[in-house]
């Protein structure tokens, strides 16, 4: 069992299933000896499986994010009760804070090797060059776009979204043709600091929300 401090009582949670996929969110309601209860928040919590492996995502502003690995033992409409609770490694917390996203990106500053980033086609500024995201976690994204980027490519982005001007630092990993005829680009972001992690965490759970909204 994780050892999680009392504070953490009252904090936001997200439920998700093995594959990343949204059960719930609710507020961490207590925290037992071997247990974790989670209730419900605004509405109902939906029923869920005896047994199921879950990720659980806690927000605390003061205290810090967790991501826990547990099991589900009870489930009701207004409580579910987790337990073998661990701690996720720093590559797992990462990747689940996985959202889809239709947001915005704007990139600046595009380099390639020591080279400022000339585009492929007509030529024009890169800066303010406005792209569409796919995905995004606490260890990159993915966008989609007509230029052609390379793998290694190294620029600045901004998420208008986030109603922050932060600029976060992303190379790509790798590019996916879509058959749309636009390009997909898998990027890791680089450098990250605490103020941008904190903002990059709010981001996604608001996204988070608006996806459950959706489904109910």
């Amino acid at each position: 069992m994780v050892d999680l401090l009392d504070g953490y009582v009252g904090s936001s949670c997200v439920i998700k299933a093995k594959n990343n996929d949204l059960i719930s969110m609710g507020v961490l309601h207590r925290i037992g000896k071997n247990f974790i209860d989670v209730g419900s928040s605004r509405n109902e919590l939906p029923g869920i499986p005896y047994n199921l492996l879950i990720k659980l995502e806690i927000y605390n502003t003061q205290l810090g994010f967790k991501v826990l690995i547990g099991r589900v033992y009870l489930s009701s409409p207004k409580l579910a009760r987790i337990i073998d609770l661990n701690e996720a490694t720093n590559d797992e917390r990462r990747e689940y804070f996985r959202i889809s996203t239709r947001d915005t990106g704007i990139i600046y500053n595009c380099m390639r090797g020591d080279d400022v980033m000339e585009m492929e086609g007509d030529s024009k500024d890169v800066n303010g060059l406005k792209v569409q995201l796919v995905d995004i976690s606490l260890g990159g994204l993915m966008f989609r776009s007509k230029e052609e980027f390379r793998t290694n490519d190294r620029f600045n982005m901004v998420i208008p979204a986030m109603g922050d001007s932060m600029l976060y630092t992303c190379e790509v990993r790798r590019q996916v043709q879509r058959p749309e005829g636009d390009y997909g680009y898998g990027c890791e972001f680089m450098e990250m600091a605490t103020r941008q992690e904190d903002l990059l965490y709010r981001y996604i759970l608001r996204r988070q929300g608006d996806q459950l909204r959706r489904i109910r």
